[in-house]
């Protein structure tokens, strides 16, 4: 089934996918996406302060999806044809995963600097799901 998540679930973690939001660990001070769980430094598993970042970073690793994306990406494979995801670490220093927009895919290498923005991500259940892709900068 792909990257499923239900209506509840998307709901629920909104904050994340609107506004990257991350979890400053209180032991250490390193940022973790999501804000849960143990820290990615420490393993303290203490609760995070919830931190919004400036949602720029630099591309660590990426590629171009061209075939078998998971279904609820399928549409958008239809209209659009290949498109790019990447993990950015941000300027906070957590990595996040994305998809890239507003650019062709194959030109986004290692060390470009991007911007979160949020955009449309795709439809299920009936609902259009939104949460943030990373553009280039210029």
């Amino acid at each position: 089934m792909g990257a499923y998540l239900s209506v509840p679930s998307w709901w629920r973690n909104l904050d994340g996918r609107y506004r990257l939001e991350l979890g400053q660990c209180p032991d250490c001070g390193a940022h973790t996406f999501p804000a849960e769980g143990a820290c990615v430094e420490c393993n303290s598993t203490a609760d995070f302060e919830t931190v919004e970042p400036e949602g720029t970073g630099e591309v660590v690793a990426g590629t171009t999806i061209t075939g078998g994306a998971p279904p609820e990406f399928a549409d958008l494979q239809t209209q659009e044809g290949s498109f790019g995801v990447a993990v950015v670490e941000l300027d906070e220093g957590a990595r996040v995963p994305g998809m890239l927009t507003d650019c062709d895919p194959t030109t986004v290498e290692r060390g470009d600097r991007v911007e979160a923005v949020v955009r449309r991500i795709y439809e299920q259940e009936g609902i259009v799901r939104y949460g943030v892709k990373f553009r280039p900068m210029d």
